[in-house]
């Protein structure tokens, strides 16, 4: 019986512990696998890509079908509607960062940099300086004139030639065709012309101009259409910025095909925190029943991260008459996601920087793909298991504002040990309780270090509710007790030991309870 409670002395710490680090544990992976937003759900993982490229998406046989390169080339996965694999299909081509592809019915074209092939055969097709492969026809620019390619017969088809070599071009694929864009760079401003592209053949639908302030300039244009009218975003950058860093501007407006646009400026707020989005890029638009969606990656917050901050995720955003924006988180990684891409109004995919390899992830809003994404992962642990462990090693800061506790009692028993040595030879109970209180009125006195505004944010709530620095010092106060006096008399404890073993528990249980919150 003396043994056993010997040992209590350092089992029901440790049983304690253990507690602290499970509920932390438990906190971080409900952090780490945090939906991006309700009614979404979590990333799920369907494949890896050696290139930072948007995977190429559309309809196979009825099933959604994405294509994305490897290492050895393209792999096509097709998935049923829980977008689990159906069929797999692969094509050998050579990669590289500029590698592009468009896959036929009954033929796989591929381009780089210079030039498009054929890639049962590798012979170059033609040469070109962009590639636009859309999900239901593929085309190209070979100087000043845009082709249209028919992949299943191997022939090209010219739709238009560029009066201004310099225009740039952009296109977009809607419920209702295949449309054209040309953005010419004038003295006055920008101007653009609309074409609706059927089959070989190119119709305009109206022109338009607009400009904007002389401070900034146009970096990027999207567009899309609906019925007789188009929508255009318009992605500025500032020529001069007092502080340096490069700032972008972005405008929406929609507008009968022929009349000008006005633009709007757009901003695009955080719904994890109360700043806006910053870092804006790779934009699209698409028109769904809601109107107008923007999809995008940005610099916005999340608790995926050792230590919660911004990190690049997907977003969209609907605009509404008066362009106000609402934004919808689609993806929570703490990895640098790029590149998302549409699937349909319900589901989104993208690319998660991962060192070699990139991960496509999925998200989508179908309750069978939450319900799917709802489970435990390996990949969840590890960032959970990851993010405790940090913050367990950061908590050991709190040894340090400890330091300010402990002190008053040292210095109490340093008074003893030159002023009363009978009390401490005859471990006088006095000087333990004496001791103890000092403790537990310096920690009461000096608990803001400890228990800042800022930690009691980051905690949660069984550790951050009203009075709860006090109750816990306490608490744990009466633990440590409870278990010197259950194992101390077996040890036969002077009151020195026993003062800073008691101090030490008392230390330890705030530490791993409170100290990873610190920072």
């Amino acid at each position: 019986m003396k043994n056993w409670r010997g040992k209590l002395v350092w089992l029901l710490p440790t049983i304690i512990v253990l507690i602290a680090v499970s509920l932390l544990f438990s906190h971080n992976y409900q952090k780490v696998t945090e939906p991006p937003d309700e009614g979404w759900s979590r990333a799920l993982d369907i494949g890896t890509t050696p290139v930072l490229r948007p995977p190429n998406v559309g309809i196979h046989d009825g099933n959604p079908s994405v294509s994305f390169l490897t290492e050895n080339g393209i792999q096509q996965n097709i998935y049923n509607d829980q977008y689990e694999i159906k069929e797999q299909n692969s094509y050998d081509i050579p990669v590289d960062k500029f590698t592009q592809f468009y896959i036929g019915e009954n033929k796989v074209i591929h381009a780089d940099y210079y030039g498009m092939y054929d890639q049962e055969t590798g012979e170059k097709i033609t040469d070109l300086q962009a590639f636009y492969p859309l999900e239901s026809r593929a085309f190209y620019r070979n100087e000043d004139k845009i082709y249209s390619f028919d992949v299943n017969e191997s022939a090209s088809e010219e739709l238009l030639s560029l009066e201004n070599p310099k225009a740039s071009v952009h296109m977009a694929e809607t419920d209702s065709g295949t449309f054209l864009l040309t953005d010419e760079v004038t003295s006055s401003g920008n101007s653009l012309t609309y074409y609706q592209v059927k089959k070989n053949n190119i119709t305009p639908l109206g022109e338009a101009t607009f400009s904007v302030k002389e401070s900034e300039q146009v970096n990027d244009i999207q567009f899309t259409t609906k019925n007789d009218s188009y929508q255009l975003l318009v992605t500025t950058i500032q020529k001069q910025s007092q502080s340096g860093k490069i700032q972008n501007y972005y405008y929406y407006a929609e507008a009968p095909f022929g009349e000008n646009p006005n633009l709007n400026r757009v901003n695009f707020q955080d719904p994890h925190s109360t700043y806006e989005l910053k870092e804006i890029s790779d934009l699209s638009i698409h028109n769904t029943e809601n109107g107008p969606v923007l999809l995008f990656k940005a610099n916005g917050w999340t608790d995926t991260l050792f230590r919660p901050g911004p990190q690049f995720n997907i977003y969209q955003a609907t605009i509404s008459e008066s362009s106000a924006t609402k934004v919808t988180r689609l993806s929570n990684t703490p990895s640098f996601s790029n590149f998302p891409v549409r699937l349909n109004e319900q589901t989104v995919l993208w690319v998660d920087n991962g060192g070699e390899d990139h991960k496509l992830l999925l998200a989508s809003s179908k309750p069978e793909v939450i319900e799917r994404a709802d489970q435990i992962t390996k990949q969840g642990l590890l960032l959970a298991s990851g993010k405790t462990i940090g913050m367990l090693s950061s908590g050991l800061f709190a040894l340090i504002i400890s330091t300010f506790w402990f002190l008053w009692p040292l210095l109490f028993m340093i008074f003893i040990m030159f002023s009363k040595a009978d009390a401490l030879d005859q471990d006088r109970s006095w000087v333990l309780y004496t001791g103890i209180l000092i403790y537990l009125m310096a920690a009461i006195v000096a608990r803001d270090p400890m228990f800042s505004d800022a930690l009691l944010a980051r905690a949660p709530e069984y550790l951050s509710f009203p009075g709860s620095p006090i109750l816990f010092l306490l608490g744990f106060a009466g633990i440590a007790y409870g278990i010197l006096k259950a194992g101390a008399r077996s040890k036969d404890w002077s009151n020195p030991i026993q003062l800073t073993y008691f101090i030490g528990m008392h230390i330890l249980f705030i530490t791993v309870f409170f100290g990873p919150y610190l920072m």
